[in-house]
């Protein structure tokens, strides 16, 4: 007998069918129209079992082989080298097609540099300052961006926040607001730029029919490919 699958049940209005999703850490789950047996859910998931095991192996494989030496951004990987240094402020820069980490780090510490090549444990003020540069750069990006995209779709929207979420790419509140995940700025732009038209197609259409899929379409003709590359990831748009 196969062993039970664990998996989170959502209910949500907008849900025309029952979906099947995996959160970034191997979590299951299924989210269906209200007034869904309990049953028919429990069946839907078990009937997807091989799907489940398969994609669970390959988040499993991509978070082994995730390496804090090497950061995506706009989709280019940059090494990472972290200069430490007594004096100078902690700051991060891309020089030279590489991510250089300047480290303020006590006396005993300072005038080094590391690399994967050293073999030295990643510091933890390095990743600490690596993320706060991420976010810094997902900002300048994805608010213009949401801006100028918003106005070539000839919609409007509330507020833009950025978080870093464990289940979803973007959200689009039914106030208008729009939530994005800071992490998008690891995807190439195109990518991005599909999340945002996803979510500003949400503003006409707050469901994912085939109206919402022709919005979608129309400023992004290869939203598909963009889709399927985000999905090969882990999270999900709503």
């Amino acid at each position: 007998m196969s062993p039970m699958i664990e998996f989170t049940h959502c209910v949500s209005r907008r849900a025309r069918q029952l979906k099947l999703s995996l959160k970034s850490d191997g979590t299951v789950v299924v989210t269906t129209p209200p007034l869904v047996p309990k049953f028919m859910v429990r069946k839907f998931v078990e009937s997807h079992q091989d799907w489940i095991s398969t994609h669970q192996a390959k988040l499993q494989a991509h978070h082994k082989k995730a390496n804090p030496w090497q950061v995506a951004i706009f989709g280019q990987s940059y090494p990472v080298t972290i200069i430490t240094s007594a004096h100078a402020a902690t700051k991060v820069q891309v020089v030279n097609a590489q991510l250089q980490v300047t480290l303020r780090t006590p006396p005993t510490k300072a005038n080094q540099t590391l690399t994967e090549a050293t073999g030295q444990p990643f510091p933890t003020a390095a990743k600490t300052a690596i993320e706060a540069f991420l976010k810094r750069t997902a900002e300048k990006y994805l608010l213009p961006r949401t801006h100028q995209l918003a106005k070539t779709m000839h919609i409007t929207y509330g507020r833009i926040t950025l978080r870093e979420q464990k289940s979803r790419w973007g959200s689009c509140s039914s106030q208008g607001n729009l939530n994005f995940n800071w992490r998008l700025v690891h995807h190439p732009p195109a990518v991005i730029d599909y999340v945002i038209v996803h979510e500003l197609a949400h503003r006409r259409e707050m469901n994912h029919s085939r109206a919402f899929w022709t919005i979608v379409k129309q400023y992004d003709p290869a939203y598909a490919e963009h889709q399927g590359w985000l999905k090969r990831r882990g999270l999900n748009l709503s």
